[in-house]
């Protein structure tokens, strides 16, 4: 076993990526080692290879990441991938059965192949092929500089269309208008102010915004996309925590892709923002905190499922468990253990209401000493069981 082999073998047991190490053209090691009928990688290595360079790559039509690092001198080769940054939808795996010639009865392996690979983005495997040029050719490379990620020429192409279309806009008076237009509905959402958001959209506003597709439906849905990336981000500043307003944001955006006419789209729109607004209503937290409650708040939200303490928190956030719960205590109005305990009833809430968990699962889901417990607490913050919250109408 050479060095190479070993490093191989190594890395992949740290990080489990798809690795293949030829020596003299010869395969000498496929990681990780699953004995399916199929491989992603080595049908792409001739068309790397013939590239003749030390470092490459290709993007296949899946947005699958295939790289290839090679010393020619001392006939070492390592491909790495596929890696990906999403996991594969079930028209993607189909595509993918498709390309590779797969036979259908794989079709469960595959599926379990996909499950052993870590997502990485392409940034990382950029430093994936440095690492192995390092490792290869002992020497070190500018690994964007060296893959030309985003070339001079299409910058100037970019620059050229940005002069033509600012050129046309001014021939014919057609400007974006929208910029302030998004800034008051965007504070209404940072502030949580529902009220506020519905009537500022029952006035009528002479918009125009860019053409950003190439039809109406495309239009619709990337426009979609763009308010919903500021509203997440608007809802963050307004207090909504991290995970629960990028989750958010995720789900519209999945949701608006299987739209077919724009109206839905529309309405979806709509909808969205007001739902971010009353979201950020219900956390009643500033936007303006100081950085360690900030951090303390988006840590309490993110381990509801977990039995957390005031020392917990303290320990995260590097500070004294009594200097943070001053601090807490003076900028928010309210101890800690209390938004502790708050955190874990309002999700107990959204369970109830949105799932066929039982009260059982759910008071061990978010750490309750015992099911008598929840109960007590929740009706003594809420008026109601939770057995009779969930049966209240309208809630599901």
């Amino acid at each position: 076993m050479d060095s190479v082999h070993s490093f191989c073998q190594t890395l992949y047991n740290c990080i489990y990526l798809p690795i293949h190490y030829y020596k003299n053209e010869h395969l000498e090691l496929a990681l990780p080692d699953t004995g399916f009928p199929f491989d992603l990688a080595a049908p792409h290595l001739s068309e790397l290879v013939s590239r003749r360079q030390a470092v490459s790559y290709l993007v296949t039509k899946e947005f699958h990441y295939i790289g290839l690092v090679q010393n020619e001198k001392a006939g070492q080769m390592v491909l790495i991938g596929p890696v990906i940054s999403i996991a594969p939808s079930p028209a993607s795996l189909r595509n993918i059965m498709k390309e590779y010639a797969i036979p259908a009865e794989y079709k469960e392996h595959l599926s379990e192949f996909y499950q052993l690979i870590p997502l990485y983005s392409f940034h990382q495997f950029c430093h994936f092929l440095a690492l192995f040029y390092q490792e290869l050719l002992d020497d070190v490379i500018d690994i964007e500089a060296y893959l030309n990620v985003y070339t001079d020429t299409r910058s100037a192409f970019v620059a050229s269309l940005h002069s033509m279309k600012s050129y046309h806009a001014k021939e014919i008076e057609l400007f974006h208008n929208t910029y302030y237009y998004e800034q008051l509905y965007l504070d209404y959402i940072r502030n949580g102010n529902v009220d506020g958001l519905k009537k500022f959209f029952s006035n009528a506003f002479p918009l125009q915004s860019g053409q950003i597709a190439d039809n109406s439906l495309r239009q619709a849905k990337n426009i979609l996309i763009v308010v919903v990336t500021l509203a997440t981000r608007y809802a963050i500043e307004g207090g909504l925590d991290i995970e629960s307003a990028y989750q958010l944001s995720d789900i519209y955006i999945q949701e608006c892709e299987k739209l077919q006419n724009a109206e839905a789209i529309y309405q979806m729109q709509y909808n969205m923002i007001l739902d971010f607004a009353r979201r950020v209503a219900q956390t009643q937290i500033p936007y303006d905190t100081t950085s360690d409650i900030y951090k303390s708040i988006q840590y309490i939200k993110q381990h509801t499922n977990q039995a957390i303490s005031t020392s917990d928190v303290a320990a995260y956030v590097g500070k004294s468990r009594s200097y943070l719960s001053r601090c807490f205590k003076k900028e928010l109005g309210f101890d800690m253990n209390s938004f502790i305990m708050r955190c874990k009833l309002e999700e107990a809430k959204s369970l109830l209401t949105h799932t066929d968990k039982s009260i059982s699962e759910i008071s061990s889901y978010l750490c309750f000493s015992s099911q008598a417990y929840f109960q007590n607490v929740f009706k003594k913050k809420y008026g109601i069981t939770p057995n009779a919250y969930r049966k209240r109408p309208g809630v599901r």
